[in-house]
């Protein structure tokens, strides 16, 4: 049986031999870097852009696949990408994209509007070759179910038909399922070896260790800067932590933010920090007919201090979360009371109400790995017990690592669950929708891990993703969160700062809102 100790030894032992170095020697150091390393807590769960909804998943592919436009860099503000122009009609029931000459895909093949329809097709079509039948695409079906048709106008324009307007499809569009992978990818290999157009190829992956990418020689829109790029999976904390300051790998995610403020108070490190889309949040399994009273749901969110998990397992760099989408966003109430504080005595009262409630163990699930919402989850989880314990509830925990834990709540194989997410475009759709839409409630593929059903939740949603104006759709989210204020299916938690550590010879670097690592712009100084 392996120790704690030679565990993190192991796993320190891998990083430094993928760095291929054995630490940060005088001569090593002087040397420009040919290989840039990002070590993150977790490996991906699979690499076909249409079929995945982790960020580790999304932050591989973001060094390979490219969609038709992006947003910015450290914005999300839209602009064409592999389409070097685009326009909309009047009716917002097509969009149109000019595409870039001289782009290619890994394997050679040119980008012209068919094969970039591909890559829509196959999920528009369920009898499409490549439409695969282990993959969900439930996430992808959520973001474009309202396109009717993707029609080639010519070689190098692409149009996209509408059955009714959308008011988030173009900035669905620059996110990560609308990304673009070769049609002459074998679609048996799409979920393993995708083949994109970014400035990194994928060469090989050794599954829960690393992800290796090797320079796109022909990459269309600058030169990659190092021959190859590496993703390594370390999911202890303090050894992603020593490998970065021993030299062995470039950069770290998932970082204690305490510990990442005292690494990069030395010069040779850099901390890049700020704001996220995010919620970490408690989502309970309302089909359980032990959660099923909403007034249950709200004793346990009033039973929680999220000032002290802000506090005490954050680091303070985090916003305690009274609402299920990021300040700020459209639609969040303004000038009210929140729909729940922190008030052990009334929740403790509540619950008198239900002896039954108080009699057996409540599971409390939570993830071995860090995430970014939640850099320390089993402390997350341990301050929550304490709370609970504080009203009189009985609490066990159970911890899984990240992949068997996503796959118990998309399962609802549980009771309570901690999880977050980091919202791609930029709207309160992608969190309200993804939430709380029955149609985001499949077992085995949910992101509406409280399988929460309310039919008056869907038709504000959908009406919401139907109308353009602002102030509009601002009154059709506010009415959503009111739903959500009185049935409480999740428990917001808090809104995490997001932050990458780096060695500090390394520039170009830029934060993204969706949380997106994005190395292609990086090089050595």
């Amino acid at each position: 049986m392996l120790t704690k100790t030679s565990l993190l030894a192991g796993c320190l032992a891998l990083a430094l031999a993928l760095a291929g170095c054995g630490g940060d020697k005088s001569n090593s150091a002087r040397e420009t870097p040919k290989t840039f390393i990002l070590a993150r807590g977790s490996d991906a769960q699979k690499l076909d852009p249409a079929d995945v909804d982790d960020g580790e998943s999304v932050n591989a592919l973001a060094q390979i696949c490219e969609g038709l436009l992006r947003f910015k860099p450290g914005t999300l503000e839209l602009e064409p990408w592999l389409a070097e122009s685009f326009e909309s009609s009047e009716d917002g029931l097509s969009h149109t994209f000019k595409l870039r000459e001289g782009v290619q895909f890994h394997d050679g093949t040119p980008l012209t509007a068919e094969t970039a329809a591909f890559s829509f097709r196959r999920q528009l079509d369920p009898s499409h070759p490549a439409h695969l039948a282990t993959a969900s695409f439930v996430y992808w079906n959520y973001l474009y179910n309202d396109i009717e048709a993707v029609e080639v106008v010519d070689p190098m324009t692409l149009r996209f038909r509408l059955k009714q307007p959308n008011a988030t499809i173009l900035y669905s569009l620059a996110i990560f399922p609308a990304w673009l992978i070769s049609p002459n990818t074998p679609p048996a290999e799409i979920p393993s070896k995708p083949v994109g157009t970014g400035p990194y190829v994928f060469d090989h992956w050794e599954k829960d260790q690393a992800i290796s990418l090797r320079r796109n020689e022909e990459y269309w829109a600058y030169p990659p800067h190092f021959d190859r790029v590496v993703l390594n999976t370390i999911p202890e904390n303090t050894v992603r932590r020593l490998a970065l300051t021993s030299g062995a790998v470039s950069a770290i995610d998932g970082v204690q933010p305490a510990e990442a403020e005292t690494v990069a108070q030395d010069p040779l490190f850099k901390l890049y920090r700020g704001p996220s889309m995010n919620v970490g949040y408690l989502a309970i399994q309302t089909e359980n007919p032990k959660f099923a009273d909403p007034e249950i749901r709200r004793a346990l969110a009033m039973a929680i201090d999220r000032e002290a998990l802000v506090k005490l397992a954050l680091d303070g760099a985090a916003l305690p979360a009274s609402y299920p989408i990021p300040p700020g966003f459209l639609g969040e109430p303004k000038g009210e009371d929140p729909p729940f504080t922190y008030d052990p005595a009334a929740a403790k009262a509540i619950l008198t109400q239900y002896p039954e409630f108080t009699q057996e163990p409540i599971v409390l699930s939570t993830l071995s790995d860090s995430r970014p919402y939640f850099p320390d989850p089993q402390r997350v989880a341990s301050l929550i017990r304490s709370d609970w314990e504080a009203i009189g509830l009985q609490v066990e925990i159970e911890t899984r690592d990240f992949k068997s834990h996503l796959q118990t709540l998309r399962n609802g194989d549980y009771e309570c669950g901690l999880i977050g997410w980091i919202g791609d475009n930029g709207d309160p759709d992608n969190f309200l929708a993804t939430f709380f839409h029955s149609r985001a409630a499949v077992k085995g593929s949910a992101t509406n891990f409280a399988f929460y059903q309310n039919p008056k939740m869907d038709e504000l949603l959908d009406e919401a993703r139907r109308v353009s104006n602002t102030a509009e759709r601002a009154k059709l989210y506010n009415a959503a969160l009111a739903e959500w204020s009185r049935d409480l299916p999740i428990i917001p938690l808090v809104h995490a700062e997001q932050m990458v550590l780096m060695r500090a010879e390394f520039t170009g670097f830029t934060l993204s809102p969706t949380g997106n690592i994005f190395l292609g712009p990086v090089k050595a100084k």
